[in-house]
């Protein structure tokens, strides 16, 4: 998952694969919660300098220090100004993944209409794109520390619950362009043990952005099991 920010669209809730909604877009039946949204152009500048400044508070520090003092003195802000646009910190946290959010379904759109691609091309373009995001330290940082915090706090579990849902959403459509035959169970199965795959690559690239020489091959060698699956 990436760390990068950007506006966020209003949407629905979605826990299960249903072919009838297969055809509805993905983003607009999953959301996290509500971002700001500045009627200003000052406005947008000033959340968007807070979320960059709080998403390096948290890769690089962890939940425990990531105060809205901390991020208000960062962001050049009082901290009512601060708690203007975010009253809390779970609030900052939950639109920095929902905006997150809001990036991947961009790129996800830029695949799903690039006609000049099969659909065999365009999952191994998404799985290659979901590679190469988890080698970036922010992306490791955001969701390492995500991880750990959903172990104690609620909010965080159901954060974590609702990204990769909307994840697996996403990869089942890719998977549904190339087998369109599968039944819902499958694809929701095959479409979590891709998101498995992929994002359990992330233990071998920890503070790195390639993996390990004796390694060397591991990407190639994801991307044909997930397309083998896909297929079968």
């Amino acid at each position: 998952m990436s760390s990068k920010t950007m506006d966020h669209d209003q949407s629905e809730k979605t826990d299960h694969f249903d072919r009838d909604d297969r055809n509805i877009e993905p983003l607009a039946r999953m959301h996290l919660a509500d971002a700001p949204r500045p009627a200003t152009e000052r406005g947008r500048q000033t959340v968007k300098r807070i979320l960059s400044n709080a998403i390096d508070i948290f890769v690089t520090d962890g939940y425990g220090e990531l105060s809205m003092r901390k991020v208000a003195t960062r962001s050049g802000l009082s901290l009512s100004n601060l708690q203007h646009y975010f009253p809390s910190r779970e609030d900052l946290l939950a639109t920095i993944i929902n905006v997150t959010l809001n990036e991947y379904s961009n790129s996800y759109d830029t695949l799903r209409a690039d006609t000049t691609l099969t659909p065999e091309a365009r999952l191994e373009a998404l799985v290659r794109l979901l590679i190469e995001d988890s080698k970036q330290s922010k992306t490791q940082g955001l969701f390492v520390n995500l991880f750990a915090l959903a172990q104690s706090q609620e909010f965080a579990r159901k954060t974590i619950e609702e990204a990769y849902t909307f994840q697996r959403l996403m990869i089942a459509e890719f998977v549904t362009a190339i087998n369109p035959e599968l039944p819902p169970s499958v694809l929701a199965r095959r479409a979590a043990l891709i998101t498995a795959q992929i994002e359990g690559l992330i233990v071998f690239i920890p503070q790195r952005n390639r993996f390990p020489s004796d390694l060397r091959g591991l990407e190639d060698d994801a991307v044909n099991a997930v397309l083998a699956l896909a297929r079968a």
